[in-house]
């Protein structure tokens, strides 16, 4: 079964499935997508990100368990990725086939690599139960380390960053391993408050022994759009034991471009109690710089996918043109993902004002912060 949306020749799009490649198609209908296994969606949208995250919400809402395919005409690598990129943050199999050059020869590889993938189920995340990952949420068992941020030019330490680890077997689970169940289940509201809860547990000794350093924690779109946010979130900054302008709350870009009004509201609210806010994972979703000047966001954090390519020509040009726009905007940068020191000489060449990565400092718990020092200058 293949559905099939084109946002151009729909007719000769059709007309190519059915008859030249026999494939049995039927337009697709985003309220009443079969949730099946072996179902495949077929996307011919000449490279529109808008209609990708409108299709991406149509289909996560129908809970749609299927392989998706986009054609792609992108001359620049980069373009395919990005899709690829918020086609999986949707939790989405899926998969960008580039058919700029015959649209023909990519849809009979679509039609072959789906036929040899029917049989494939997908795979819980890192095989961990789904219940046991939702028990240990719900009931704390996590535990926070930090990696740390510095300057680019002194390497003077700026910043924490908490990562919040599920804790099983009495070894921490890192949250990429069990992404999915916590987006799908609704538990990262759960999670952000055990996150900021711990972490303003240790906030004392912690910013004692590295002073002037900041604390950054994750939030989430959906928590943002919780109708209780806001009162909680009010009760929570009364009563947290920091002052509010060392906190920073990082929300992804691809989150940050399908939010509701409510979550603008809760990001003006986090701004007028004195909290300051980043945009985590810049450069993954539709990165445009028209949001920057809009959005009440202090600072942006270049993806680390962009960072450990940043001596290609694209990801370059795309480093320094943000670096430029945020510095105008008297906005911070910040480069994730720095794991060498070329990389750093590069960064510091175009301006970011501060680094994170593994060449610097890897997550540490806050018992192995208090017994080691990592300042660097």
């Amino acid at each position: 079964m293949y559905f099939i949306f084109s946002d151009s020749a729909s007719d000769r799009f059709e007309r190519l499935c059915n008859h030249t490649l026999n494939l049995t198609v039927k337009p697709l209908q985003l309220d009443s997508v079969e949730s099946q296994p072996n179902a495949c969606i077929v996307l011919e949208l000449k490279n529109s990100m808008t209609l990708l995250l409108d299709i991406c919400e149509h289909l996560k809402e129908q809970k749609f368990q299927g392989l998706v395919y986009v054609l792609s005409e992108a001359f620049d690598k980069r373009q395919d990725t990005l899709m690829h990129k918020v086609l999986t943050s949707y939790g989405l199999d899926a998969y960008i086939v580039n058919g700029r050059e015959s649209t023909e020869q990519a849809l009979e590889w679509v039609c072959r690599h789906s036929t040899d993938s029917r049989q494939r189920s997908k795979k819980p995340d890192a095989c961990y139960d789904q219940d046991l990952i939702e028990e240990l949420v719900t009931s704390g068992k996590m535990t926070v380390y930090y990696q740390a941020q510095f300057r680019s030019d002194s390497l003077e330490l700026v910043a924490f960053e908490a990562l919040a680890r599920l804790i099983h077997d009495d070894k921490p689970i890192p949250l990429n391993e069990v992404f999915d169940v916590i987006h799908e289940r609704g538990l990262w509201t759960h999670l952000t408050r055990s996150t900021l809860r711990n972490s303003l547990q240790n906030h004392h000794a912690l910013f004692a022994r590295y002073s002037g350093a900041n604390l950054a924690v994750n939030l989430s779109a959906k928590e943002l759009s919780e109708a209780s946010f806001s009162e909680q979130f009010k009760a929570f900054m009364n009563d947290a034991p920091i002052a509010h302008p060392r906190l920073m709350f990082e929300l992804t870009e691809n989150e940050l471009y399908s939010t509701r009004s409510s979550v603008s509201r809760n990001l003006l609210l986090i701004k007028g109690k004195g909290a300051r806010l980043s945009i985590d994972d810049y450069g993954t979703g539709l990165s445009n710089a028209a949001r920057l000047t809009t959005a009440p966001f202090d600072e942006v954090k270049l993806d680390k996918s962009f960072i450990q390519n940043i001596h290609d020509i694209s990801e370059h040009s795309f480093a320094k043109s943000t670096a430029e726009i945020a510095r105008a905007l008297h906005m911070k940068t910040v480069a994730e993902g720095v794991e060498d020191q070329r990389t750093l000489d590069c960064i510091r060449e175009l301006g970011i004002d501060q680094v994170q990565g593994f060449l610097l400092h890897k997550p540490q718990s806050f018992e192995q912060l208090m017994e080691t020092d990592i300042r660097l200058a």
